[in-house]
């Protein structure tokens, strides 16, 4: 199978995949039609951005796998850019109708969508990022093992093989990007002019830090599955294991979110009401949409890792030892 048949079939799994999850998550209670057409739609906007992040990733992994191709700084930030973009014009195609409209709820709709579409294009650039820079970290740590492709564990380990500098390389990257999502909603809210700039302050750092946290979840879980191989097995127990950290790291978030609550209603004239009315300390539902949208997005792509892995052919091991040293050399 040759590599542009190989990366057609991943994406097209991944596809499905993400699909299958939108539909079984708007049916779910029953709705009429009508509705599950609407919440397709928007879930859909979502799944678009995170589908353009996995795709991009899984020709990263079949570069890396089949070293045919150099793996370069260069072309992981061209990779990133175009899930950017992707990612900004996905969301914002459901504002081009408030573009001609002058009334200032439509213009306030439309700043607010324009942030939020950025907003979604820098996370999900920022997992293709992070992956690439812990997995790049990840094949140093392991040595010659790595020169081959993706390192395959040995099937009796029953713990995942990670370095914690692969970990500390994706914090480092999705902290920069959380960043500036930060930034982003803040010149927004503050451009809108906010009643409470402070709780609008605390509340945007929350949701930036749970961002990160989501999407750094799922990098490692991608790093993982590259590391040790991915089969039915690990894509079972990683599966259940990635969604039980997404809940108890939104957990751990609410958690500092209510902290912040209280400390704004205390050091300043913010009242209870809005802290209330801003969402801080909500626990986030173990079956809510962005737990298993998140869930999905791994199930997904570790769905589409398994193609690249069991599809790509044995390579030479000096020949592909050659071409990642190549590879190194021109970062």
């Amino acid at each position: 199978m040759d590599a542009t048949r190989r990366r057609g079939l991943a994406a097209l799994v991944a596809t499905v995949l993400l699909a299958a999850a939108t539909l079984a998550l708007a049916s779910v209670p029953p709705r009429p039609l009508r509705s599950v057409v609407t919440l397709v739609g928007s879930l859909g906007l979502r799944v678009a951005a995170d589908w353009l992040a996995v795709v991009a990733l899984l020709a990263l992994a079949e570069r890396v796998a089949t070293a045919e191709e150099s793996v370069t700084r260069a072309g992981v930030r061209r990779l990133a850019l175009a899930v950017f973009v992707g990612g900004v014009a996905i969301e914002a195609s459901s504002l081009a109708r408030l573009v001609v409209e002058s009334d200032p709820v439509a213009t306030r709709v439309l700043v607010e969508g324009g942030a939020a579409a950025v907003q979604s294009g820098l996370f999900a650039a920022g997992l293709v990022v992070a992956t690439a820079a812990g997995g790049a970290t990840l094949r140093e740590a392991l040595g010659d093992r790595a020169r081959a492709g993706l390192p395959m564990a040995p099937r009796e380990r029953r713990l995942p093989r990670v370095d914690p500098g692969a970990v500390v390389r994706v914090a480092r990257v999705l902290g920069a990007v959380a960043a500036l999502w930060l930034g982003v909603e803040l010149v927004t809210q503050l451009a809108l002019g906010v009643p409470y700039v402070w709780l609008a302050v605390a509340d945007a750092a929350v949701a930036a830090l749970g961002g990160a946290v989501d999407y750094g979840v799922l990098a490692v879980a991608f790093l993982v599955l590259a590391a040790d191989g991915a089969d039915a097995r690990t894509i079972v127990g990683g599966t259940a294991v990635v969604w039980l950290v997404l809940v108890v790291g939104g957990i751990a978030v609410a958690v500092l979110s209510a902290g912040l609550g209280v400390a704004l209603i205390g050091a300043t004239v913010t009242p209870m009401g809005a802290v209330e009315a801003a969402g801080m300390g909500l626990w986030p539902a173990p079956d809510s949409w962005t737990q298993l949208l998140a869930t999905g997005t791994f199930l997904a792509g570790a769905v589409g890792l398994v193609v690249v892995q069991r599809t790509v052919p044995e390579s030479d091991p000096e020949a592909a030892g050659a071409r990642v040293e190549e590879s190194r050399t021109t970062r």
